[in-house]
């Protein structure tokens, strides 16, 4: 699907600036390649509370649709894997939290350590969303890190 120029524009001017919302939480950019970016949490001092329970990573994706899509239909996946020789999370929950307020989306387990965002009801374009979910990991129950994606999803006019 072709994007118009004057969007791609704005999309990259977007782009540009994502970390800088979370600058005054000590956030980097530490990916830069649309059509997602992510910014990561610099270590927290061990007294910040607040700092520990922000997200550790947040993530921006773009997503372009056809007006009227088929559903239900999977839009955006989120996991996490464990690093070589350190033992992964037990645990993971995932949701929507922010921008569904008209019930679109649902947040549904496809195994184990995915999530997946799946539209459920049809879009006619045009027209922008965006719709934030998480991923939050414990390890014997006990909180340990959060991640957000924040998915802006482009609905074109056309349903091809």
């Amino acid at each position: 699907m072709m994007v118009p120029d004057c969007v791609c524009l704005i999309l990259c001017a977007v782009y540009t600036f994502v970390c800088s919302s979370y600058r005054s939480q000590n956030y980097i950019n530490i990916s830069s390649l649309l059509p997602h970016s992510q910014c990561e949490r610099n270590p927290c001092p061990m007294e910040s509370r607040s700092c520990h329970l922000a997200p550790k990573t947040v993530s921006f994706h773009y997503l372009s649709l056809p007006s009227n899509l088929q559903t239900p239909a999977t839009l955006f996946r989120m996991a996490t894997a464990a690093a070589p020789g350190r033992p992964g999370p037990d645990s993971l929950r995932f949701g929507i939290v922010g921008g569904n307020s008209r019930g679109m989306f649902v947040m549904q387990r496809s195994d184990r350590q995915t999530g997946e965002l799946i539209l459920v009801q049809g879009l006619r374009g045009p027209q922008d969303i965006s719709v934030d979910v998480d991923m939050s990991e414990y390890s014997e129950r006990t909180f340990q890190a959060k991640h957000v994606a924040k998915v802006h999803v482009l609905v074109s006019a056309y349903d091809f």
